[in-house]
C-alpha cells in the first residue's frame, strides 16, 4: 500500500506520557517522522496504554503536545499515529520536515524509481513539488479520498451516516446560519467586542495589532482573522520574533543561503509576527517597506501581536514610530481569562468536551472542579486552561474530572460571609466589568464608576488585577 505522507529521518527528543495504572512519563527520540505519526526509539519505556500524550519541541517552532495512538511495538521502540492534530501544528511540523527532507530517485509515496525530477509522480500521481508554498494544501487535497477510504473500512453504516451528517452540519454549515469561533467561546462584553472586531477587520486585508497577556489567545485571534479573509486557502505562518539572533530571524523571514524565507513561502497568505516588540530595528524597517508595497515584496498580510505597550518602547528608541503608525490602525485587546467572569467555566467545558472526544470518551466536571475553575485566576490564561484540561482528560480514570485532576485546590469558603467580604466581591466584579468594557482604559473606567483615577489604581492593586 502506498504511503500517504513523506517520512523523514530525524533525531528529535520526545516525552511520552501514559495513563497506565498510574500516570507515567518516559523519554524517547523520534527516529522517523511524518505528518501522520512517527517511530519512537524508546528502549527503556514501553507504555501499555494504547493512547499516549506526546510532547516534543521543534527547533524555531516551539513546543507541542499531541495525542498519539500506539499502533505497534517493534524492536526497541513504538510506532505511533497522531490523532486530531490541528492545522497550525501540522503546518509547523511540515516546515520542520521540509527542512530535513532528502529526496532520492524513488517516489517517497509509492517507491517507484523516477528517471528525472518531476513535479508529480508518473505512477501514483502525487505532487513532488515540496518547495511550493501550496504543497501541503495540494497534497492533502490529493490524498483526502484515499485517507477517507482507509478509515471507512473500519466503520459501520451507522458511523458513515453520522460522518455525512457532521460534514453537512458542522463543516459545510448546511442549515446553520451563524458564525463559528472554535477557540473563542464566551459572552462577556469584552469578548463580544473581540468577535466584532475580528469580523470587521478580517475581509479588509490590513495589518492588525493584537495585544494581550501571555496565553490569552493572540494566535487564535490571528487564525480567526485569517480563516475569515480572502486568503483563507493560502498558508498561515506564525513567527516568533523574541529570543532569536537577528541574522537567523532575518533568514527565517526573508530567506538567504539559497533558501526562501517564510514571507515568500506564505505568498498569498497571512504571516503573524509574535512578540513583535522584540523585532530588531533594522528588520522593523524592512517590514515597514513591505507594508508600503515595496517592489518585489511577497503578497502577504501581516498581523502583529505583543504583550507589551509599544509607546514606551518608541520613547526609548526601541521601536520604529513609522511602523507603529502603520499597524495601530486596527488594535484588538484580548482580556485575560481572570476578567472574563463566567466565561471561564464555559471555556473549560468546551475544552474538556473537545479533548474527551479526541480519545472517544465522555468526561464531566465535578462540583468541586467547577468551583475551583471559577475561583482560580488563570495566570497562564487560555493556554494554561488547555494544558490543564488536556492533561486531566489523559490522567483521569473516571468519567468525572476532579479538581485534583486539573491540579487546582478546592476553594474554602466561610459558611457566612461578612458584609465586608460581600462588598469587596461586588466591588471587584464591577471593576472587572468596567475594565473589560473600556479595554483597560483607566480614565474611562473611572468615569463610568464615578471614581477618581487614583482610586481605580488602588482597587486594581487591592484585587491583584
Amino acid at each position: 500500500m502506498h504511503r500517504l505522507d513523506i517520512r523523514c529521518n530525524v533525531d528529535l527528543p520526545v516525552t511520552i506520557i501514559s495513563n497506565d495504572r498510574d500516570v507515567t512519563e518516559g523519554k524517547g527520540r523520534f527516529s522517523v517522522l511524518s505528518l501522520s505519526g512517527g517511530f519512537i526509539d524508546s528502549p527503556t519505556f514501553r507504555p501499555s496504554n494504547r493512547m499516549v500524550l506526546l510532547r516534543y519541541e521543534l527547533p524555531r517552532h516551539g513546543e507541542f503536545e499531541v495525542i498519539g495512538e500506539v499502533v505497534r511495538h517493534e524492536g526497541n521502540g513504538i510506532a505511533t499515529r497522531f490523532c486530531s492534530i490541528n492545522r497550525d501544528t501540522k503546518l509547523k511540523l511540515w516546515q520542520y520536515l521540509r527542512e530535513n527532507l532528502r529526496l532520492q530517485d524513488n517516489c517517497p509515496y509509492c517507491g517507484q524509481r523516477l528517471e528525472k525530477r518531476v513535479m508529480r509522480c508518473t505512477y501514483c500521481g502525487l505532487s513532488l513539488n515540496v518547495d511550493s508554498p501550496d504543497y501541503l494544501i495540494v497534497h492533502e487535497r490529493d490524498t483526502f479520498i484515499r485517507r477517507l477510504d482507509r478509515i471507512s473500512r473500519n466503520l459501520e453504516i451507522e458511523d458513515m451516516f453520522k460522518i455525512m451528517n457532521f460534514i453537512d452540519m458542522e463543516i459545510l454549515k448546511i442549515g446553520k446560519g451563524h458564525d463559528m469561533f472554535e477557540e473563542f467561546i464566551g459572552s462577556c462584553s469584552a469578548m463580544l467586542d473581540v468577535f466584532s472586531m475580528i469580523r470587521k477587520v478580517a475581509p479588509l486585508d490590513v495589518p492588525v495589532l493584537i495585544k494581550g497577556d501571555k496565553g490569552s489567545g493572540k494566535e487564535f485571534t490571528a487564525r480567526a482573522i485569517h480563516e475569515r479573509s480572502r486568503r483563507k486557502d493560502k498558508p498561515f505562518i506564525s513567527i516568533i520574533c523574541s529570543g532569536v539572533p537577528e541574522d537567523v530571524l532575518e533568514r527565517e523571514l526573508f530567506g538567504g543561503g539559497g533558501r526562501g524565507g517564510n514571507l515568500g513561502y506564505a505568498e498569498g497568505g497571512t504571516v503573524l509576527l509574535k512578540a513583535c516588540d522584540k523585532l530588531p530595528l533594522r528588520l522593523q524597517s524592512r517590514i515597514m517597506r513591505l507594508l508600503d508595497g515595496e517592489s518585489g515584496s511577497p503578497d502577504v498580510r501581516l498581523l502583529f501581536c505583543t504583550t507589551a505597550e509599544i509607546t514606551p518602547l518608541i520613547a526609548k528608541g526601541m521601536f520604529n514610530e513609522g511602523l507603529y503608525r502603520r499597524i495601530k490602525g486596527f488594535v484588538i485587546n484580548l482580556p485575560p481569562v481572570r476578567r472574563r467572569g463566567d466565561d471561564r467555566l464555559i471555556l473549560a467545558r468546551h475544552f474538556l468536551n473537545r479533548f474527551a472526544r479526541e480519545i472517544g470518551e465522555h468526561k464531566r466536571l465535578s462540583e468541586e472542579a467547577v468551583e475551583a475553575i471559577k475561583a482560580y485566576d488563570w495566570p497562564g490564561n487560555v493556554k494554561e486552561m488547555i494544558n490543564r484540561l488536556r492533561r486531566a482528560v489523559m490522567i483521569s480514570k473516571s468519567e468525572v474530572i476532579t479538581s485534583d485532576d486539573i491540579g487546582l485546590k478546592i476553594p474554602t469558603k466561610d459558611t457566612v460571609l461578612s458584609i465586608r467580604a460581600i462588598r469587596d466581591e461586588i466591588e471587584k466584579q464591577k471593576l472587572i466589568e468596567a475594565l473589560s468594557k473600556f479595554n483597560n482604559n483607566i480614565s474611562k473606567a473611572a468615569r463610568a464608576m464615578g471614581l477618581s483615577r487614583p482610586t481605580v489604581y488602588k482597587m486594581i492593586r487591592k484585587y491583584g488585577l
